[in-house]
């Protein structure tokens, strides 16, 4: 209940929401989408970047097509893969009417399904480019965590939003709001591999040094330990740490302000300090124990698998 809870919350605070059950790249290392397929005419610009007319408000239409259309077009006409992630927003600005004239929850779970679409599709275009350039080394060592990402998608949707059954009817525009995050993170992250095959500067979005979701995945597809901070439904900034499969650690943290996060667990029998690196995923040390738990002061795990 608290995950839903939290869930909820966050949702009326950022308004739009995408990503459901698709993949970012198929794992037989087939793009979904082709760059050389030619985008639709279109007739508005902003900013340079031509895009398709408005929408139609239809919860019925499958907006599939449409949205290759218009990141096709964002492909063509950006200058530098730093500019094309960044006029993907665009796309978003455009379907950002279809979520906001949604009535019905089924209305707003269809809507926000197409915010992950847009960003999944966009992932899709940049591996295509990426499988094209990179040398086989890259290629298959960039593919491994691809794939290892893919494969634990449904782990991680389970530990961060709970069941369906938690969550009910608006469960899928939990999911969708989650993939379109992490999706979105996906793609910069191949744009980022991308750009050092090309020789572009690029410069990754910043990592918040306080709220993330983190893994240790040991080079395989499966979850072996997880940390999630974030802010609960009240506001009050919170810890999920799993470590090594030995069950959930809940508990709240303190910003010391100089990079670590003192986390006390909610039974006072653990204490320890959280540190983010960024994109380099993120530690937590164990510098109190209370009671006969399975962990000892001193011991660090390791989360080096940035969602």
């Amino acid at each position: 209940m608290k995950k839903a809870i939290y869930m909820m919350t966050t949702l009326l605070m950022i308004g739009l929401l995408a990503g459901c059950e698709q993949v970012g790249i198929e794992s037989n290392n087939e793009s979904k989408y082709s760059q050389s397929e030619e985008p639709t005419s279109s007739d508005n610009s902003e900013d340079g970047i031509e895009l398709k007319n408005a929408i139609e408000i239809d919860f019925t239409y499958d907006y599939t097509e449409d949205i290759k259309a218009d990141v096709n077009r964002v492909v063509s006409d950006s200058s530098s893969l730093q500019e094309e992630v960044k006029n993907i927003e665009k796309i978003i600005q455009k379907y950002t009417l279809l979520s906001e004239s949604a009535q019905t929850q089924g209305e707003m779970n269809v809507a926000s399904q197409w915010f992950y679409v847009i960003w999944d599709t966009e992932l899709n275009n940049l591996w295509s480019r990426f499988s094209d350039l990179a040398d086989q080394d890259t290629k298959e060592k960039v593919l491994e965590e691809q794939r290892n990402w893919i494969a634990m998608k449904d782990e991680v949707t389970l530990m961060t939003l709970g069941s369906r059954e938690e969550n009910g009817s608006m469960y899928p525009l939990l999911v969708n709001s989650l993939w379109e995050e992490k999706t979105k993170n996906r793609a910069y992250f191949i744009a980022n591999e991308l750009a050092k095959i090309e020789g572009e500067s690029f410069v990754m979005p910043e990592i918040s040094t306080k709220y993330g979701l983190f893994v240790d995945n040991q080079g395989t597809g499966n979850v072996y330990s997880s940390l999630i901070t974030r802010q609960d439904w009240e506001g009050e900034d919170e810890a999920i740490i799993s470590i090594y499969r030995q069950g959930e650690i809940e508990g709240y943290f303190i910003d010391n302000g100089n990079g670590e996060l003192g986390f006390t667990s909610d039974d006072g029998s653990i204490k320890g300090i959280i540190k983010i690196n960024g994109w380099d995923g993120a530690t937590f040390e164990i510098t109190e124990t209370i009671g006969g738990v399975p962990f000892t002061v001193g011991e660090k795990v390791e989360f080096p698998f940035a969602f």
